[in-house]
């Protein structure tokens, strides 16, 4: 191994232990002890570490020192929060990253890129590297550069499988067995069992869809439909908010205001027969509110209704589900923002926190979950004021 591969090495090693034992590096290693303190030796000259009798540690104050503190939550300002950063830089001559983290999304044309961006911006602010992959929704793919980055020796996996579930898929098969630290991104693991060793981040879609429910209750709403594509990872999550919310409102639940919106493959005509349909449905039932997952759709039925000479908001509010483009249509769209820049950076933050537990230990592992927020524009209003402009 080469000096400054073993100088990458005894960093890390400080980052996300907290100290370094020459005997026990040394044969982890397979080099001799002078070895590793003429390494120390090198190292504290550039006041990267501190040499103590068998070892090292960081140096106090230091970028490694407080980014080690910061991502086992030992900062002398308290226990790190969700908005914590590990600032792991401490590079061997500002050549090397502590470590490198692989990604691996479905898409980074849509939804994701933002997630990406989280990603991205932790892992330059803890000094490590991400590299990514895309599997365009394809479980060979997946499998397929998850197998490269273990080949390539990364030191943990953050990744959004292309299923909606992974349970008994071979993509779990694969991550049970590596030894790395495993983030999953934006999917569920309650199905998943607990000795494959898994973390999670994502966004509660459940609450997502409860948010926009409750917005348009508030406006006086009370014949709401929800628009999803069906046999997404999201709809699941979206129905059951939506339900949920219904019901915390005393309003029977009501399987005809549920409206699955099909998409054809290369068939624009088709799908705007299907939103056509549920323009007619919606008018014939008195609907006067919709949530329509994902934006595409919620600007394609925006367009239907300006078409037919329904008015957005006043014969019908629509809050789209995503908030990737719902800002761009001729009316701009109420729309649920999922927190995919902060699931991303929580994530990568997850990760090394995990990457530092395994060598000391830890055993307790996370499962979070972020709420959305919704950014109010000009589609939704108050029944009340509905009224006035027509009077």
């Amino acid at each position: 191994m080469l000096p400054e591969d073993r100088h990458l090495q005894i960093l890390k090693e400080l980052a996300f232990h907290g100290s370094l034992s020459v005997e026990d590096f040394a044969a982890r290693m397979g080099t001799s002890g002078m070895t590793v303190r003429r390494d120390l030796a090198a190292l504290a000259e550039q006041g990267l570490l501190q040499r103590v009798r068998g070892g090292a540690v960081p140096v106090a104050g230091s970028a490694i020192e407080s980014g080690r503190r910061r991502a086992t939550g030992m900062n002398p300002r308290g226990p790190s929060g969700p908005g914590s950063v590990p600032l792991l830089s401490g590079r061997p001559g500002g050549s090397r990253p502590l470590a490198t983290v692989g990604m691996i999304v479905p898409s980074a044309s849509y939804y994701f890129p933002g997630v990406i961006r989280g990603a991205e911006a932790a892992a330059q602010e803890a000094g490590v590297r991400l590299v990514l992959g895309v599997s365009n929704y394809s479980g060979a793919e997946e499998r397929r550069q998850l197998r490269r980055l273990f080949e390539h020796g990364v030191d943990g996996i953050l990744v959004t499988p292309s299923e909606v579930s992974l349970a008994g898929t071979e993509t779990l098969a694969l991550l049970a067995e590596t030894a790395v630290p495993v983030v999953v991104v934006e999917r569920s693991i309650d199905d998943i069992s607990e000795e494959c060793r898994l973390e999670s981040v994502r966004s509660d879609h459940v609450r997502g869809a409860e948010i926009a429910v409750n917005h348009l209750l508030s406006l006086g709403h009370r014949r709401i439909a929800l628009c999803v594509r069906e046999k997404t990872p999201t709809a699941s999550q979206v129905i059951e908010g939506y339900h949920l919310a219904m019901r915390r409102a005393g309003t029977p639940q009501d399987s005809t205001m549920l409206r699955p919106v099909s998409r054809a493959l290369n068939d624009p005509q088709a799908h705007r027969l299907v939103v056509e349909g549920i323009l007619d449905w919606c008018a014939e039932s008195h609907v006067t509110a919709a949530i329509v997952h994902s934006d595409e759709d919620a600007l394609q039925f925006a367009s239907a209704c300006q078409d037919r000479r329904v008015r957005i908001p006043g014969d019908l509010a629509i809050i789209a589900y995503d908030d990737e483009i719902a800002a761009l249509g001729t009316v701009p769209l109420t729309a649920v923002a999922p927190p995919k820049y902060d699931v991303g950076h929580e994530a990568l933050l997850m990760c090394l926190n995990r990457i530092g537990a395994q060598r000391r230990g830890v055993s307790a592992l996370q499962r979070l979950s972020l709420s959305p927020s919704l950014n109010i524009r000009d589609s939704t209003q108050s029944q009340a004021l509905h009224v006035g402009a027509a009077e």
